[in-house]
């Protein structure tokens, strides 16, 4: 055996060892390895299954939809007003909240092409756990009309241990996303649902209009152009309770005839318009907070498929408005109360003179004798610091 040959022999045998010990190592680990998650849980789309639908309502919402097979629908939705959200849909309920990652991911073919992350969300509970917002949406179906897959990862609710990945599939997008882009063409630039019941406020004693409820007014006569079936346009005008309920009356019914001719002047039909004035008698929300008081000063404008009432029965509607508040007033007023209590103990021929002076009602509804429509005010706190002053100057007059 020459050197040659003896040194090869030294280096095939060193090898082999090296192998043996480099299997024995690799069984070994193998078999003492415990895995720290389970199998991934994959709920992709077949591409023989694959379709996307393409729906909506003309003006109103556009959307693209796929049915992902054993787990719910992918959903991507446009609406007047708003930008495109994504909505992932279970067929089971969420139970628990968790943190999720999006991605998009190229096809196995496109190997140049890298994953990349779109963002992190929140999953919650519930039928539609996740819901992305922009801009995140658009570039996913950015993505999808790219080719690429966008995938939702996140860990297995019950026990944190499974990875679960939920895919979108490109195939067949291309014909579905044509006619989610004409439906788009139709769509206006402000939120219809919010047109239809439209909340306008307004600064403390003020009924001067802001330049956005005047292009929110604008937006009903455009909306009255898609809709034929609007009949009506009613206007409820509030107060906060600051003042006295007199002024408060009046302040409304100055708010409600702004918003009124404010709605002639760009082309409202006079015959659409009805008009009621509450004051402070229907607040939404606390008068306590200077936030609520600052939701309670407004106007609300519904758009109604009933005409509005004709002016006899508008008459006959305030006055029994009118009516009710002096009821109201009436069973709240301290001294009304001083005087059923004296009531209660008059006994006798006494009780039918008491029952003589009580105030009369007419058939109208009306006390005969009315000195004044406001309960007096406690006498344990004084609130002439929470008069607005508008309202003093108002009092003055």
């Amino acid at each position: 055996m020459n050197k040659h040959t003896l040194l090869s022999s030294i280096v095939f045998f060193n090898a082999l060892l090296c192998i043996k010990t480099g299997i024995i190592s690799l069984l070994c680990s193998l078999l003492c390895w415990t895995p720290v998650f389970s199998a991934e849980r994959e709920y992709i789309v077949p591409m023989e299954k694959a379709q996307w639908l393409s729906s909506g309502t003309k003006n109103h919402e556009c959307s693209l939809s796929q049915i992902i097979p054993f787990y719910g629908e992918g959903k991507f939705v446009h609406k007047s007003g708003h930008k495109v959200v994504f909505n992932l849909f279970s067929d089971k309920p969420v139970m628990d909240d968790a943190r999720v990652v999006v991605q998009s991911e190229p096809p196995s073919w496109r190997h140049d092409d890298k994953v990349f992350e779109i963002g992190k969300f929140d999953f919650e509970r519930g039928h539609n756990p996740l819901i992305v917002k922009k801009p995140y949406a658009s570039r996913m179906l950015q993505q999808i009309e790219n080719g690429m897959s966008p995938v939702v990862i996140y860990r297995d609710l019950a026990d944190g241990r499974d990875i679960i990945a939920v895919m979108l599939s490109p195939v067949n997008f291309r014909k579905a996303l044509a006619e989610y882009l004409e439906c788009e063409k139709t769509l206006m630039d402000f939120d219809l649902e919010e047109t239809k019941n439209l909340k306008l406020y307004f600064a403390t004693n003020k009924a001067v209009l802001t330049e956005r409820s005047k292009r929110d007014l604008r937006n009903i006569l455009r909306y009255l152009k898609m809709d034929p079936g609007i009949l009506q346009i009613k206007v409820d005008a509030h107060a906060d309770s600051r003042g006295r309920r007199r002024l408060n009356d009046k302040l409304s019914e100055q708010r409600s005839d702004t918003v009124i001719k404010y709605l002639l002047s760009v082309g409202a039909k006079p015959e659409m318009l009805y008009a009621v004035n509450h004051g402070e008698r229907e607040p939404e929300h606390t008068n306590k907070t200077t936030v609520g008081r600052a939701k309670n000063r407004r106007a609300d404008v519904q758009l109604l498929t009933t005409p509005p009432p004709t002016p006899e029965e508008q008459q006959e509607i305030e006055e029994a408005r009118k009516a009710e508040w002096r009821r109201q007033l009436k069973e709240r007023s301290i001294y009304n109360k001083k005087s059923a209590k004296s009531q209660l103990e008059i006994t006798g021929p006494a009780a039918d003179i008491a029952s003589q002076a009580t105030p009369k009602i007419n058939q109208t509804g009306y006390e005969s004798e009315v000195v004044d429509d406001e309960p007096p005010a406690p006498n344990f706190i004084n609130l002439e610091h929470l008069v607005d002053k508008n309202n003093q100057k108002s009092k003055s007059k």
